[in-house]
């Protein structure tokens, strides 16, 4: 449709007027000041953009906060300051990184599954192990699972243990109790004072059990018996797996030297693993038990066998994060607990603080002991019982030892990194009542 007459000489006249306006100084003038003002108001303009995006952001710092407090319901962080290895919460002390990382890729799920992780462990085995030439490790999801492991695998054997030899393990259950908790095959021989060869005149042939009891100073060997068919199976619930400088801690590497067919292991603590149970031995008898039917439903999984690899070829190195612990000198502890002593002596809620030098230990009752430091610390209003109490509740959790008055801060166990945790834990809790806990990261 055309457009009118009348309409092209009205627009005509709009755009003449707009421009005749335009020329006027007073129009220019008007632009001028408006335009000034817009670019005054683009900072506040700018600022409040901002203010929207670290509104956004900090929503999504709350909800990634409250992502993590999910997590660590399951897995708490830990700091080992009770001076005693081996805790009913745990060691404190972290595997290496790259075992970390090798475990991380197998349960990333986009690596191939096979059947071959037990050979890499047994190349990594030959290359750190001089006499393991004719050795196979095979390796249980925790330490309970291999021992029924090795009863199941040597049931067509009189399996013996001496009952000197019955020794509580971490979990607190005596090794005989362990052993016979699926097949109750094991039999107790001899008295519980000493080990004679008599106890053991009325079999020809069998699988004897030796265990290191841990409140006697030497590790255990192999028995010298004047027979060739008997097997003989050391347990080592805390050892090494090469010999150390401290003669005190037993190894694989000793304990097969000495005889022993077949040594069980618990992967954690000084091993410097993750919590598993392993066998290293003949490989007939490896063979034999892995063989057995329930292997499979006892085997640890591949992430926990990469990380065990990984493992094998750090602690040959000494480059495993309980290696740096145990030789960890008095004077650098010294240092540490003075340092530390400074720190929470300028808390308004402390009575005293003072450094002491006692022994650390591996475990509550073993006969391992190293030199240390401890800071002692007695509160103002809380009793040394709820204090430890409302630290063990912290995040990271902190676990420390404590008297009739104060809490025992030992630092054996406790990684440089983490001494500036434990004072903002000690020192951020003075305010609190018994009852409390608080949940912020520290």
């Amino acid at each position: 449709m055309a457009i009118p007459p009348w309409t092209v000489e009205l627009l005509r006249r709009g755009l003449n007027d707009v421009a005749r306006r335009a020329r006027e100084p007073e129009t220019l003038e008007k632009l001028k000041t408006q335009a000034t003002e817009i670019i005054q108001d683009l900072p506040q303009t700018a600022a409040r953009g901002l203010d929207a995006v670290m509104r956004a952001t900090e929503a999504g710092k709350k909800n990634v906060q409250r992502w993590s407090q999910k997590q660590v319901a399951v897995a708490i962080p830990l700091v080992n300051a009770s001076g005693t290895l081996v805790t009913p919460l745990g060691t404190g002390v972290p595997v290496a990184e790259q075992a970390v990382e090798a475990a991380y890729a197998c349960l990333h799920g986009d690596v191939r599954r096979d059947h071959h992780a037990n050979q890499r462990l047994t190349r990594e085995l030959h290359r750190h192990l001089e006499s393991s030439t004719n050795l196979e490790i095979a390796v249980a999801a925790n330490f309970n699972a291999i021992l029924t492991a090795l009863v199941i695998g040597m049931s067509q054997e009189d399996i013996l243990i001496h009952r000197s030899q019955a020794i509580r393990l971490r979990s607190g259950d005596s090794l005989v109790d362990a052993l016979n908790s699926l097949v109750p095959i094991v039999q107790e021989v001899g008295a519980n004072d000493s080990i004679e060869a008599s106890d053991f005149d009325a079999f020809d042939s069998f699988c004897l059990i030796v265990a290191d009891d841990e409140t006697k100073p030497d590790p255990p060997t192999p028995l010298q018996l004047d027979r060739s068919a008997v097997t003989q199976v050391v347990v080592l619930p805390v050892a090494t797996l090469r010999r150390t400088k401290d003669a005190q801690l037993a190894s694989v590497e000793a304990a097969i030297e000495a005889g022993a067919d077949l040594v069980i292991v618990e992967g954690g603590g000084v091993f410097g693993g993750p919590e598993c149970g392993i066998m290293i031995g003949k490989r007939e008898i490896v063979d034999a038990i892995i063989e057995s039917a329930v292997w499979k439903s006892l085997e640890a999984t591949s992430a926990v066998q990469a990380m065990l690899v990984s493992t094998l070829g750090k602690s040959a190195s000494g480059e495993l994060p309980i290696d740096a612990l145990l030789q960890t000198g008095e004077e650098n502890l010294k240092a540490r607990a003075e340092r530390l002593a400074m720190r929470l002596s300028a808390s308004d809620a402390v009575k005293s603080c003072q450094v002491t030098a006692e022994d650390a230990r591996i475990t509550p009752k073993g006969r391992w002991r190293y030199p240390s430091r401890q800071v002692r610390v007695e509160h103002r209003t809380l009793t040394a019982k709820d204090w430890a109490a409302q630290l063990r509740e912290e995040l990271p959790s902190l676990i420390v030892r404590e008297d009739e008055q104060a809490i025992i801060v030992d630092l054996k166990w406790v990684s440089p990194a983490s001494d500036g945790k434990i004072g903002e834990l000690i020192g951020g809790s003075q305010s609190a009542s018994p009852n409390e806990t608080t949940s912020e990261i520290p």
